[in-house]
């Protein structure tokens, strides 16, 4: 491939030499780019390369080609034909080609003449040739070293000189020498000396040599090139086309043309890098596997020790080099370097001073004696600790070095770790924490660094951090933590199901002498808080004094954003203050949204977003959900992304879309599985076996109901939501006195742990619903009158619940009013699963009070509105086994009247009429909602109505586009 000019030029320079023109060629290149293959190609192809002339002579000589010499003479040891004595096939008859081949090697370069004798003692030569040429070789071979050896020397070189051109006297000859970098001193300065004696000789000597430091051959290089008769014949790496027709031989059109970029990419057009591809490609479809790191590393070696010292060291400094640090690390010189490097870039082994592939940087490790490595990568780090380098990269070798030799390694450890974390690079980060663990001092300074571990490595998959959790503990014990880092081993005792452990320690930390710093008093008092909300038996029994309630400023709050947000858990769950609450939340979400630098020590998402959720801020909590799942930083973390989805899950819940809430509860139980959720389980699983349940599909509700959670779930808040979605189930089943045990026992810890607030579960309107469903009104009535009484005009989503549950235990006169009041405030709740159930129980209503338009109307919009949540039980408790046409089916009147609307009206009127607030709407157009306002007068007046639920259902064939 791409050799044909080459070629040419060797073809060109052998018939001048059969003409009686001698001439020396140097073929010349990187290593592995062909130079051997060029050699043995143009050897090959010899004999019939030059034309010859029909009176059989050869092109520009007297000399016969019939094998006569020109005196009638034969020489010594041939018959009259010129064959050798010995017979053999390569001196050919009188005026053929003579061929003669060498291949030198660095390990005979201290043989004498070791070329020479490749050359002159082939077997194929005449037997005197080869006996003179052996007393010669003998003859230097034998001589001491002394004064007379050089004038020997050169005796000895003009007596070969003179014997090869005796020979090629009657026959020309094409002698090629590969590898001649490495050739002997002797023979060196023999080719030197035919050289010069060459030029009105038939002989063409034809030399391959790599490019590169090669202190052997440099000056006989250069001066072979002085001569006119010597013809330098550069040799390169292949363009992308020749590559691409090289890989067109060995692979289809279609396979060519998507391998060619990536086999260029890799071998930089060295042909024996891209055979290698090839093969590896073929064998097993690997990129760069074992054929390729073979044939790399063989193309190295021809650099001799010092470019393999020099292709070592960039290996293990990776892109943390210069040519100076090279030379520092290796102990080449730093001109050797550079030449080193730039000949194998030549050569495609090397691209920009670095491996073209990963592949080839893991080969040249793989082949280094492990203990060269490990030495490497040590004096590595010190160097690169000595020029300041990152962190980062100091540490990488120090990993890799299993250690550091002059340097302080555990802080520079810990110092990678913190800037992996800012970039997210976990699996790294534990790392740089693991070997700092290693090769840690004293007891507390291991103790910290455990903990740190475990972390970082919680964030990724809190399985991975249980296997630190038996030492942390007793580390804790043995006062070996600061009261910091035990409130964390206590959170993750609590997660993992450990409650008494986490126990013991919290009593400690307790106990503990009261003049400790203002940040340590400042997280104990926030720790606190965390757990009445979340795991309220370690939690003390009467509230705690909490001097200092923690808020959002102050230096320990800005280092631990945990703090602030279980202070903001604890105004919503624990002292009602809903709206400061939420608005404090809301400034703490933007300040969270940016702070970055730390790897949250508590349960990030759901401390931030779910005080939101409980105070009934569900479109909020929403937006901050879906802002923070398409956020690339939270993206990476698997932690995050598991909490993100069971937040949304339970938004989803709250909000009627109950397809979302399966779809996300199950990506977070993928994300995260449930035992590595731990007693945090109980938010994802509550979410999708609700909504499952609300949406007919029990089976899957049934199996999410068999997933294993620890007992000690039901003892923390997450156990609440797990108790009032099963309690739904065994409703939906008719299993009532399971329902009623789950909703009773709901309320009965939540009240135990001064937790009983309606945005947490409502229990008291699942266990109405229960009595009414077992046909005890006054149970029911018990219930709900508490329900309202302590949701007071907060929670619009409880209160509609209550309310149209109320209207069930009243009179027929009040049912209608109790339902209208029920809709209107579940329309502004934003609960679309409670609108439809509301709209469905106020379609009975108009229908038992004998308004049978108004009734069939408000049906219709409830099968709407439960059809877009895909609850279809209420669908078909509403229109049984009738299909969208069949419920839609309306007078003449109310499609005439749609037509009066502009687009815009009817797209906000379609959304209204399925439930959604002015907000939603809003937000879906991308519109005010001031502008929602307007809109919907608008509708109100052309429809002649002045209700949402009075909205045609017509509208309901428009909610796929507009929603």
């Amino acid at each position: 491939m791409e050799r044909d000019g080459q070629l040419s030029r060797l073809t060109a320079l052998l018939c001048q030499a059969t003409s009686g023109t001698g001439s020396i060629a140097l073929i010349e290149g990187a290593a592995s780019t062909g130079k051997t293959e060029l050699l043995h190609s143009f050897a090959r192809s010899a004999d019939g390369a030059c034309p010859r002339r029909a009176d059989g002579r050869g092109p520009g000589t007297d000399t016969p080609t019939d094998g006569t010499p020109a005196d009638g003479a034969a020489a010594d040891g041939a018959s009259a034909h010129g064959r050798p004595a010995d017979g053999g096939p390569g001196a050919g008859a009188d005026g053929a080609l003579l061929r003669l081949h060498a291949i030198c090697s660095p390990a005979e370069r201290a043989l004498p003449l070791g070329v020479v004798s490749q050359l002159f003692l082939a077997p194929t030569l005449p037997a005197a040739f080869r006996e003179r040429a052996a007393k010669l070789i003998d003859r230097l071979a034998s001589t001491p070293d002394t004064g007379a050896a050089e004038r020997l020397t050169a005796q000895v070189l003009h007596g070969l000189c003179m014997e090869l051109l005796a020979l090629v006297n009657r026959s020309p000859a094409l002698i090629t020498v590969d590898d001649v970098q490495h050739a002997d001193p002797e023979s060196v300065l023999w080719l030197l000396s035919l050289a010069r004696r060459i030029g009105p000789a038939p002989v063409l000597v034809v030399l391959a040599s790599d490019i590169g430091p090669h202190p052997g051959f440099s000056a006989a290089r250069t001066e072979l090139l002085r001569y006119p008769h010597s013809d330098l014949i550069p040799v390169g790496r292949l363009s992308q086309r020749g590559a691409a027709e090289l890989i067109g031989q060995h692979c289809g059109p279609s396979a060519t043309h998507r391998l060619a970029p990536a086999f260029f990419s890799a071998s930089g057009g060295n042909p024996l890098l891209l055979h290698a591809l090839l093969d590896d490609w073929r064998t097993g479809r690997n990129m760069a596997g074992r054929s390729y790191r073979q044939a790399l590393l063989t193309s190295l070696r021809r650099g001799g020790p010092a470019g393999l010292a020099v292709v070592r060291g960039l290996a293990v400094l990776r892109g943390h080099t210069s040519e100076a640090l090279l030379s520092r690390l290796v102990g080449v010189n730093v001109d050797v370097v550079a030449d080193t490097v730039r000949a194998f870039e030549a050569g495609g082994l090397l691209s920009d001073g670095d491996f073209a592939h990963p592949n080839g940087r893991a080969g040249v490790l793989d082949d280094l004696p492990p203990q060269q490595r490990v030495a490497l990568h040590r004096a590595a780090a010190r160097l690169l600790q000595e020029r300041g380098e990152p962190a980062t990269a100091v540490a990488a070798h120090i990993i890799a070095g299993e250690g550091a030799d002059g340097i302080p390694a555990t802080r520079v450890l810990l110092d990678a770790a913190e800037s992996h974390l800012l970039e997210q690079r976990f699996a790294v980060a534990v790392d740089c924490l693991e070997q700092a663990l290693r090769g840690a001092g004293d007891g507390r300074e291991r103790a910290a660094i455990r903990v740190r571990l475990a972390q970082v490595e919680w964030r990724s998959d809190p399985r991975a951090a249980v296997r630190h959790l038996d030492q942390l503990a007793g580390d804790a014990r043995a006062g070996l933590l600061t009261p910091g880092d035990t409130i964390e081993v206590c959170r993750q005792l609590l997660w993992q199901g450990r409650p008494e452990e986490a126990t013991a320690l919290v009593e400690r930390l307790r106990a503990a002498p009261d003049d400790d710093p203002a940040d340590t008093g400042a997280r104990l008092r926030a720790f606190e808080l965390w757990l009445m909300c979340t795991h309220p038996r370690p939690a003390r029994r009467r509230r705690p004094v909490l001097r200092g309630r923690p808020t959002a400023e102050g230096p320990a709050d800005r280092s631990a954003p945990w703090q602030r947000f279980s202070a903001v858990l604890a105004d919503v769950l624990i002292h009602g203050r809903y709206e400061e609450a939420t608005e404090r939340a809301e400034q703490l979400l933007h300040k969270a949204s940016v702070q970055r630098s730390t790897v949250w020590t508590g349960e990030s998402a759901l401390l931030c977003l779910m005080p939101e959720v409980y105070a009934d801020r569900t479109e909020r909590a929403a937006r901050w959900c879906e802002a923070w799942r398409r956020d690339p930083w939270t993206a990476r973390v698997p932690m995050s992304r598991a909490e993100l989805s069971a937040v949304s899950a339970e938004i989803a819940v709250r909000r009627g879309d109950l397809a979302a809430a399966v779809e996300r509860a199950r990506a977070a139980l993928e994300e995260v599985s449930a035992p590595a959720w731990g007693t945090a389980a109980g938010l994802p699983l509550s979410s999708l076996i609700l909504a499952a349940s609300r949406t007919g599909q029990l089976p899957i509700a049934a199996e999410y109901l068999r997933v294993p959670v620890p007992a000690s779930m039901f003892e923390s808040r997450y156990g609440l939501h797990y108790l009032y979605a099963r309690g739904h189930y065994h409703l939906v089943c008719d299993n009532h006195a399971a329902a009623l045990a789950d909703f009773f026992a709901c309320g009965e810890l939540m009240r135990s742990w001064a937790l009983d607030t309606p945005g947490l579960v409502p229990w008291r309107t699942g266990a109405a619903e229960t009595w009414l469903r077992q046909g005890n009104r006054e149970q029911a009535r018990r219930l709900l009158n508490e329900q309202l009484a302590w949701v007071g005009t907060d929670f619009g989503r409880v209160r509609g619940q209550a309310l149209r549950l109320l209207a069930a235990c009243g009179s027929e006169r009040q049912r209608t009013d109790l339902l209208g009041d029920a809709v209107e405030i579940l329309e502004g709740a934003g609960d679309r699963y409670e609108l439809a159930r509301a709209l469905a129980d106020l379609s009975h209503a108009h229908h038992t009070s004998g308004e049978q338009r108004r009734a069939r109307q408000t049906a219709r919009r409830a099968w709407h509105v439960a059809r877009s949540c895909q609850a279809e039980p209420l669908c078909r408790e509403l229109f049984p086994g009738m299909a969208e046409h069949e419920v839609d089916g309306t007078g003449a009147l109310e499609d005439t009247a749609l037509t009066f609307l502009s687009r815009a009206e009817r797209r906000v009127a379609t959304l209204a009429s399925a439930g959604y607030t002015n907000r939603a709407i809003a937000e879906k157009l991308f519109v005010t909602e001031s502008t929602v306002e307007q809109h919907l007068t608008k509708v109100y007046r052309k429809l002649g109505v002045k209700h949402r639920e009075d909205l045609p259902a017509l509208l309901h064939h428009d909610i796929a586009t507009s929603a």
